[in-house]
């Protein structure tokens, strides 16, 4: 094996200096191209990738230390609280960030998908246990009181104003930057609240807490004022007006700026379906699985903006957000029949039988094994038809054109068959259909059959620029 690996000396045995001699030439180069590839990246992309392995490193302590603190197995719910929100969420957020900056250094959606990462990392010993002064309160401990407050801020506003820079990484119009102010002016308006109020309120590791604040000067009546109606309400302004801008950007968005803003909207709108059903349900605040479910539905989002704006696979959304709504709505339809037959053959049981029985079940299965295909046909020929019109008309030509390419020998037809397929289809500009002729004519080469798309009317075609073949209209 070592001989194999490391080679022989002039004596037949194994040269371990050789063989480590090799790998440090090759550990050497390897380390020359990164270096000279970090001299090569810009400062903000540097920056980035630091500040990524900086977060990578400390959830990954912060999850070491999180493990050894477990005195028993953790149940589902809390393993979801430690690898997901306070592993899993940052390191995504990151490399996200990092990903998108590498690509292009001074995009605004990276560093608002950084910060994020950032305060996650740098704030999960803040809202891990709940701060308590070893004697008497003492100014660190205000100070992390005060952090405690808003700490929550610098995590969810930067995703707010995502929608608002996507994908571009500006505003869709000089207009739309107020609403950047408005954010800054919300967040400013918290921290000074927080700041000078008579009391820290604030929650860490599910216990709340009241520390009085020694520079506090606004009475807690007066915060609450503030910020039970006036700050909320801006605050759903600011969302509104962020989730609008995306909707006015994608009525003025060409073909692949349409495709990047539905990788986010699908990912969203699947939060918000999470989100719906796991607050509707009773318990969901302590369900392993709904929790599970809930950290996979905020992953998919800084997933769907990496993917969006490093095109990678970008129309595939098309096919994801298709197959979605039809076997989402197969579902349903199979689960209301499923029931509604188990119920009605039961009552037919008990009407002929007097007593339950089993059978409905496997009646009940029965049925849904023999209609899933066709339903699921149907299902998505309906979808198609309402929503993707264009692709169904494209499939109803193309087989209206096997039907005829099956049944039709006449050349001539043939090719018209093909020039119409291909005009409603594609809808080029311009159609030109090489023919490949019949030795018997004696004329060897190329036909060329030529068809202008469009507007204008079929017209005669020229001849090809070697002028040495005949020309045909189609």
């Amino acid at each position: 094996m070592w001989a194999l690996l490391a080679g022989l000396n002039r004596h037949g045995r194994p040269d371990f200096v050789t063989f480590t001699g090799r790998w440090r030439g090759r550990l050497r180069q390897r380390v020359t191209v990164t270096v000279q590839r970090l001299k090569q990246m810009d400062r903000p992309a540097l920056l980035a990738w630091l500040l990524a392995l900086v977060i990578v490193a400390v959830a990954s302590v912060q999850l070491v230390g999180w493990w050894a603190a477990q005195s028993e197995r953790p149940s589902l719910f809390w393993l979801v609280e430690g690898l997901g929100w306070g592993w899993a969420l940052p390191i995504v957020f990151a490399l996200t960030a990092a990903a998108i900056l590498a690509r292009q250094p001074r995009h605004r959606i990276g560093w608002l998908l950084m910060l994020p990462a950032l305060f996650i990392a740098a704030a999960g010993p803040l809202f891990a246990s709940p701060i308590i002064p070893a004697v008497e309160p003492d100014l660190p401990f205000y100070l992390l009181a005060w952090l405690s407050t808003w700490a929550w801020i610098p995590i969810i506003f930067p995703v707010i104003l995502i929608p608002l820079h996507f994908p571009s990484g500006q505003p869709p119009s000089s207009r739309w930057r107020r609403v950047n102010g408005l954010a800054v002016a919300l967040v400013a308006w918290f921290v000074l609240a927080a700041t000078f109020g008579r009391t820290f309120r604030f929650e860490q590791g599910g216990v709340a807490n009241q520390v009085p604040n020694p520079l506090g000067i606004i009475p807690d009546e007066t915060v609450d004022l503030m910020f039970s109606a006036p700050w909320a309400l801006a605050l759903v302004t600011l969302v509104g007006l962020s989730v609008a801008s995306l909707f006015v950007r994608y009525r003025r968005a060409g073909r692949v700026e349409r495709q990047q803003i539905k990788w986010l909207l699908f990912a969203c709108l699947v939060f918000l379906v999470v989100y719906t059903y796991a607050a509707a349900s009773s318990g969901w605040g302590t369900s392993g699985w709904y929790n599970l479910l809930f950290v996979l539905s905020v992953l998919g989002i800084p997933l769907s903006i990496g993917v969006a704006i490093l095109r990678y696979q970008l129309f595939d959304i098309d096919v994801i957000i298709r197959k979605t709504a039809v076997y989402a709505l197969l579902t349903g339809i199979l689960a209301l029949i499923y029931f509604g037959s188990v119920v009605l053959f039961q009552l037919v049981f008990e009407a002929v039988t007097r007593q339950r029985s089993p059978l409905v079940i496997v009646l009940s299965t029965l049925l849904i094994a023999a209609i899933f295909t066709p339903l699921r046909r149907r299902v998505q020929t309906t979808i198609d038809r309402r929503f993707y019109r264009q692709r169904y008309d494209a499939r109803r030509v193309l087989e209206r054109f096997a039907a005829t390419a099956r049944d039709e020998v006449a050349l001539e037809v043939l090719t018209n068959a093909i020039a119409d397929a291909v005009e409603e289809t594609l809808q080029p500009i311009e159609l030109t259909l090489w023919l490949r002729d019949l030795p018997s004519g004696g004329v060897d080469g190329a036909r060329l059959a030529r068809s202008k798309i469009g507007p204008q009317a079929r017209t005669g075609a020229s001849p090809p620029s070697s002028g040495s073949q005949d020309s045909d209209s189609v």
